[in-house]
């Protein structure tokens, strides 16, 4: 297993805020695209992978090869997970309520804290735990106008596509430090070619095109990148909870975009999510032990 990094909980909060607030704005570009579910993963699978390669190589620059090869078995793991939980969450919005979805999709923080103490031996802490059980109280809030029996077949399709995005950033947390962006970049090529086999058209009209490459060639490459930093240096269930803001903040921008007021209920149940969150980090803030005086530092 990789060397551990050592931990820093605020720069891993800092990339993992950073990375939602700009994944924000997805659920308002797919709904401007407008195309079949299938036609937008292809190309959404496609252009991130561009996008990843174009971030990558200004990041890495004469090292752009290297790390590819670096990511090594945990990369491979990474990229086809992250392509399942991608496939997995379109499949269960396409059969089962979008509401549905959303509240199984928030037990992804619970899943990644009983997966990352299975496999790397993290114990959160009972702030964590309960931090987690009071946000997805309030994205049941959110959703519960929405809420119904669905279909078995898609509530299961969702909660596979929970239990992936909790290994995912378990799966990130244990190859640090090695950069695991390489990994989610091909992950988008997975996504593509089962797009392709599945999608009855790829035909984008140049609007939505545009919109598309939007979205494929830098908001998801940049927010995405910046998720799969965070795990180094925060828990991977931590890092689940602060993705939990993308089903807060994502309505914002409907509204802002297309005028969809945001109900009472979401207003309501975002507000709890975000107490959970700055609860759940606020106790973790007190519990760090204190930076040495300059006087007697070393």
């Amino acid at each position: 297993m990789p060397t551990n990094s050592a931990a820093d909980p605020v720069k891993g909060l800092t990339l993992a805020v950073l990375g939602v607030l700009i994944l924000t704005p997805d659920t308002v570009l797919m709904r401007l695209v407008g195309a079949d579910p299938w036609t937008i993963l292809f190309w959404r699978g496609l252009l991130v992978t561009v996008g990843y390669a174009g971030l990558l190589a200004v990041r890495y620059r004469g090292g752009f090869l290297r790390a590819f090869a670096e990511i090594g078995s945990y990369g491979a793991l990474v990229a086809v997970l992250f392509a399942i939980n991608t496939i997995l969450f379109v499949v269960a919005v396409a059969t089962t309520t979008v509401a549905n979805t959303l509240v199984i999709m928030s037990a992804a923080p619970l899943f990644a804290a009983l997966i990352g103490r299975a496999f790397l031996g993290e114990r959160p802490p009972a702030r964590t735990w309960i931090a987690i059980g009071i946000a997805i109280a309030g994205i049941v809030v959110i959703v519960g106008d929405g809420l119904s029996v669905g279909t078995w077949i898609g509530d299961l399709t969702a909660l596979a596509a929970a239990i992936a995005l909790g290994g995912h950033f378990v799966l990130v947390r244990a190859a640090r430090p090695v950069d695991m962006m390489p990994a989610v970049g091909l992950s988008g090529l997975l996504v593509a070619a089962v797009s392709l086999i599945v999608a009855d058209s790829l035909t984008l009209t140049p609007v939505q095109f545009g919109w598309m490459a939007l979205l494929g060639l830098i908001i998801l490459p940049v927010s995405f990148g910046l998720l799969t930093l965070a795990p180094i240096y925060l828990s991977a269930a931590e890092v689940g909870l602060v993705v939990l803001l993308e089903t807060v903040l994502g309505p914002l921008w409907v509204w802002l975009v297309m005028g969809e007021e945001p109900s009472v209920n979401a207003l309501i149940g975002g507000a709890i999510v975000i107490t959970a969150l700055v609860m759940n980090f606020v106790l973790k803030r007190r519990t760090l032990p204190a930076a040495p005086h300059p006087e007697t530092a070393p």
